[in-house]
C-alpha cells in the first residue's frame, strides 16, 4: 500500500490475483478498469459504476454539483424516461440506486445472474446517455433544497460537516457532499452538462461486478454497453488538504448539546491505515471502547458516544463524538481528553487490542456474505488505490498490528495541538476557550 510513482496506464491492480482470490481484472482501450469477482454458489450478481466526481472535486460555487447530477441521472435517458427507468428494474426484480460522497459517485444495481445484461443495458444508459432537460433540473433542485434543510435539522449531521470544515477549512473535504442553499441554486443546465462531460470519462471510471457470472462473459457485456464511453478523464485533485485545528459552532433550538473532536489521521493509502482503524476501535468502536465505558457505562453522561476513522485517498480524520445534556458538555470533554492522553501514551491494553481486531474482522468477514459488499470493496479500492485489498490481505495487515505500532499512531494522531473542535446546541454554549480547557484539563492536546 505505499505511494509508489508508477505508470497510470497500466494500473497495478491489472496484476494477477494472489492464490485463492477470484477477481479479474480487464482495461479498456480507452483506460476504463473493470474488475470482476465470481461467486458461483449465489444467484445475483452487482454491479456498480465508481466515477471520480465526489464533493472534493467541484469549484467551491458549485457545491453540490455532484450530487446534483446524481439526481439527474435517475430522470431520464435519451431512451429513457424516468417511469420507464423504473419498470425496467421492477420488471427484472432488480434494485437499482447511487450515492455521492467527497470522493467518488458510486451508481449501483443488483439483479438475478439471468439479468445481467438488461442490468448493463440499463445503468450504461444513465451514466453515458442522460437526458439533464432543465426542467428535471428545477425540480431536483427543490428536491435537494427540501434535503439540505433536513440535513440542518439533524445536529448530530450538522455538527460532522461542521468539524470537517473546522479542519479543513475552504478545501472541497471540508464543505458538505450535498452543497449549501445559494450553490445548489446556482447550478444551471449548461454547469451540470459541462460537469458530466468533464468527469464521467473512462480513466475516471471503475466498473465493478460480483456474483454469479463468468469472467469472459463479464468483460464482453462491459466492454458492449461502456466501450462508447469517452475516453480520457482525471483523477488527480491537485495539492492536498492542509489540516488545522480550527472551531466551528452552531446554535439551535434542541435538548442536547452535540461535540466533535477532530484529530489528522492517516490516509487510505498509508501503511498505518489499520493501526488507524484499530485506534479508533479501541477509543469508541464499541460498547467494550473506552469512551463508551468511560463516558456511559461509568457515569451516564450520554447515550450515544462514539470514535470514528475517515481515511481518504490522501488524508484522513479521526473523529470523536457525543451527544449530551448542555450542563455535561464540559465534563464530557474532559473524559474524552483523558481517555486520549491515555491512548496517545500507550495504554491500549492487549486484550482492547484484540477485541478492536475482532470487531474489524467481523465486519469485514460479515460483509462478505453479499454480492453488493464485495462489488464495493473491488470498486472503491480499484478507484482510490488502484489496486485490490483482498479479505486475506486485510485480515493478514489488521493481526500484524502490534501494542508498539498501535501506539505510534495513536503518539501521532493524537499528540498534536491542532485538534478541530465543532459544537451544535441551544443558546449559552461555553466560549472556544472554555471548551478546549476542559478537554485539556483531561489530559488532551
Amino acid at each position: 500500500m505505499n505511494r509508489r510513482c508508477r505508470d497510470r496506464s497500466r494500473p497495478a491492480a491489472a496484476e494477477s490475483p494472489a492464490d485463492g482470490e477470484t477477481w479479474a481484472f480487464d482495461l479498456l482501450p480507452g483506460g476504463l478498469r473493470v474488475v470482476l469477482e465470481t461467486i458461483p454458489h449465489v444467484r445475483s450478481v452487482s454491479v456498480g459504476v465508481w466515477v471520480g466526481a465526489g464533493s472534493r472535486h467541484e469549484p467551491r460555487e458549485l457545491g453540490g454539483v455532484s450530487h446534483v447530477l446524481e439526481h439527474l441521472l435517475f430522470k431520464g435517458t435519451l431512451r429513457r424516461s424516468a417511469r420507464r427507468i423504473a419498470e425496467d428494474v421492477d420488471s427484472i426484480g432488480g434494485l437499482l440506486n447511487g450515492y455521492t460522497s467527497k470522493e467518488y459517485t458510486c451508481y449501483y444495481v443488483k439483479v438475478l445472474d439471468i439479468h445481467l445484461e438488461k442490468a448493463l443495458d440499463l445503468l450504461s444508459d444513465l451514466v453515458l446517455h442522460p437526458r439533464l432537460d432543465p426542467d428535471d433540473l428545477a425540480k431536483e433542485k427543490r428536491v435537494i433544497l427540501e434535503e439540505i434543510k433536513m440535513y440542518e435539522d439533524s445536529p448530530d449531521e450538522v455538527v460532522g460537516d461542521l468539524l470537517a470544515e473546522a479542519v479543513w477549512g475552504d478545501d472541497g473535504l471540508g464543505r458538505p457532499v450535498i452543497g449549501n442553499e445559494e450553490a445548489v441554486s446556482g447550478i444551471t443546465p449548461e454547469v451540470v452538462r459541462a460537469y458530466h462531460a468533464e468527469r464521467y470519462r473512462q480513466k475516471a471510471v471503475v466498473v465493478a461486478l460480483a456474483g454469479n457470472v463468468e469472467v469472459e462473459e463479464g468483460f464482453r457485456l462491459v466492454r458492449r454497453y461502456f466501450g462508447p464511453m469517452p475516453e480520457g478523464g482525471r483523477l488527480s485533485r491537485g495539492r492536498g488538504p492542509t489540516f488545522t485545528g480550527g472551531y466551528r459552532r452552531a446554535t439551535k433550538s434542541i435538548e442536547q448539546t452535540h461535540v466533535c473532536l477532530g484529530f489528522r489521521g492517516v490516509s487510505m493509502a498509508d501503511p498505518a491505515v489499520y493501526d488507524f482503524h484499530l485506534l479508533a476501535g479501541v477509543l469508541g468502536g464499541g460498547s467494550s471502547s473506552r469512551l463508551f465505558q468511560a463516558v456511559r457505562e461509568e457515569r451516564g453522561l450520554a447515550y450515544s458516544v462514539y470514535a470514528y476513522a475517515c481515511p481518504f485517498s490522501d488524508t484522513g480524520l479521526l473523529g470523536l463524538y457525543a451527544g449530551v445534556s448542555p450542563g455535561n458538555l464540559l465534563e464530557v470533554l474532559s473524559l474524552m481528553g483523558r481517555e486520549v492522553r491515555e491512548i496517545a501514551s500507550g495504554a491500549a491494553t492487549p486484550e482492547e487490542l484484540q477485541r478492536a481486531k475482532d470487531q474489524v474482522k467481523a465486519a469485514m468477514l460479515l460483509g462478505l456474505e453479499n454480492t453488493a459488499n464485495r462489488m464495493s470493496r473491488l470498486g472503491r479500492s480499484l478507484l482510490l488505490l488502484d489496486r485490490i485489498i483482498s479479505p486475506d490481505e486485510l485480515a493478514r495487515r489488521v493481526d500484524a498490528v502490534t501494542a508498539e505500532s498501535l501506539a505510534g499512531v495513536a503518539r501521532q494522531v493524537l499528540d498534536s495541538n491542532l485538534t478541530g473542535l465543532a459544537v451544535v446546541g441551544p443558546e449559552g454554549l461555553p466560549p472556544e476557550d472554555e471548551l478546549r480547557a476542559a478537554f485539556a484539563e483531561g489530559g488532551g492536546c
